[in-house]
């Protein structure tokens, strides 16, 4: 079956059934809709090496993660995002290339890709990348969608994003921990903390600032970090973790370590010591007592940059769009 039969079922030219295939605007809506009828009940597809010669876009989008996603405790939250943005670029036709920015050799993942023509857009989950690379992106105008994170190698005023609102989840995990009447309240931190960390601690320190208390304590884990760092951390400062009411942990991760930690030592929650978790990973309501976190609303900020990122390749971008996205409390057992 090729572009040549469809004409002559549609009793059309050949290049009304390829511009209707690739939603030409110049064809009116019946004629494309009645085309890509015929098409779907052949089973046709356009060849995309060659829709890519004639359209001079390859049909796929490059969404760039950071490297650790290795890590078990790193990939909870992300990999749900990760899978989200990829049902989004999915909404649009658009395939999905997931990779990592660094390259074992030669020159960065993303200039190759930019370089070879690969990728008609980008969507960024990392903080930081090669100067280089960010030079290519901007010198061959490749439209790229910042997600999840401030980026630390351009000036974020001049790109599109769409984050979470961290310092206002930051607030919101303080007051859940203050509404429940909890009063030494510290904040368990990352051992590297990034943008969306700090903000994050700064929210939760402003909070207390608000209802005229000193944070109790920031409990910076070691190396180690996520789960097994949280834990351990229980159960070497047992006497200072005892004399706090509340904990505020950065990510869903390390609150579940410190809920298994104090079971592990005999110390009751809620009704000892209060834990509020951030992210809303699956796993956080399985958890016994079940976690109160903030929910990172990522289901909305997957589909608000897949729709920007294609209304940019569709040359409709006009200015720049940045988004800060409001999280939510999910109020469980543990506080």
């Amino acid at each position: 079956m090729t572009v040549r039969d469809i004409a002559r079922i549609a009793e059309v030219s050949v290049s009304t059934v390829s511009r209707s295939l690739n939603d030409n605007p110049r064809i009116s809506v019946e004629t494309r809709e009645r085309i890509k009828r015929i098409a779907a009940e052949l089973d046709f597809e356009l060849d995309a090496s060659a829709r890519s010669l004639s359209t001079r876009r390859s049909g796929t989008a490059a969404l760039v993660c950071p490297e650790f996603l290795d890590r078990f405790d790193n990939g909870l939250y992300l990999n749900l995002l990760i899978h989200d943005l990829r049902r989004g670029l999915s909404s649009h036709g658009l395939d999905c290339l997931v990779t990592d920015a660094a390259s074992p050799a030669g020159p960065g993942t993303l200039r190759r890709l930019i370089l070879q023509r690969k990728v008609d857009g980008i969507l960024l989950l990392l903080s930081g990348t090669m100067s280089e690379d960010w030079t290519v992106i901007r010198k061959r105008g490749v439209p790229v969608v910042q997600v999840h994170n401030s980026p630390s190698y351009f000036d974020p005023s001049r790109l599109d994003y769409f984050f979470t609102d961290n310092n206002m989840g930051g607030r919101l995990a303080a007051e859940a921990l203050l509404d429940a009447g909890s009063r030494r309240i510290a904040c368990m931190t990352a051992p590297s903390p990034n943008s969306e960390m700090l903000d994050r601690e700064k929210g939760w320190a402003q909070a207390l600032e608000d209802r005229a208390l000193e944070p109790a304590a920031r409990l910076k884990l070691d190396e180690e970090g996520g789960y097994k760092g949280a834990y351990d951390f229980v159960r070497r400062n047992l006497e200072a973790v005892g004399r706090l009411d509340g904990i505020f942990a950065l990510t869903d991760v390390m609150a579940l370590g410190v809920l298994q930690g104090l079971a592990d030592e005999g110390i009751a929650v809620p009704q000892d010591l209060r834990v509020v978790g951030f992210d809303d990973i699956e796993i956080a309501e399985w958890s016994r007592p079940r976690l109160t976190t903030i929910r990172q609303p990522r289901e909305e900020i997957a589909r608000l940059a897949t729709d920007r990122l294609f209304a940019l390749l569709e040359g409709k971008g006009g200015g720049t769009e940045q988004r800060f996205i409001a999280p939510v409390l999910v109020r469980r057992e543990s506080c």
